[in-house]
């Protein structure tokens, strides 16, 4: 059932602005998942390892830092902006500029700073994760 605001909207020939607001609820045309799959595969078990080289004082971290830095740069990145993810997008730029300060602070021998970056990594993965995957009854994950 259409509300007041709506059908005024209409009314008065405001279609196209309803259209815009409403168009963030609508589905979004099915995009093709395989380069998030293949992103996400890689960058779960990395973002794992770089924490544990982070905290062992390993500088081979830096290195494993760009990586997925440019992971979520490009395959990332790239579906959420062909889902039309706002927020998706936000997500996948704010986990690989924290990569990129782990580079950096790491290069640095500022292994305090680049914990902290890891830990906020973290966070900002879990976020998307939580805004866009869900569990399958069997156990797998898909985007939702």
């Amino acid at each position: 059932m259409m509300n007041t605001v709506a059908r005024k909207l209409i009314g008065t020939g405001g279609v196209l602005i309803l259209s815009a607001a409403l168009g963030s609820a609508a589905p979004t045309a099915k995009v093709d998942e395989s380069g998030l799959r293949t992103a996400m595969k890689a960058t779960g078990p990395a973002h794992g390892g770089l924490g544990k080289k982070i905290a062992a004082k390993d500088k081979t971290a830096a290195d494993d830092a760009k990586k997925l830095a440019a992971w979520l740069g490009s395959d990332t990145e790239k579906y959420f902006k062909k889902a039309k993810a706002s927020d998706g997008i936000t997500f996948a730029k704010s986990a690989s500029t924290e990569y990129k300060a782990i580079a950096k602070a790491v290069a640095a021998g500022k292994w305090d700073d680049a914990a902290a970056s890891h830990k906020k990594a973290s966070a900002t993965c879990q976020g998307c994760h939580t805004a866009h995957r869900e569990k399958a009854a069997d156990g797998s994950y898909k985007v939702k």
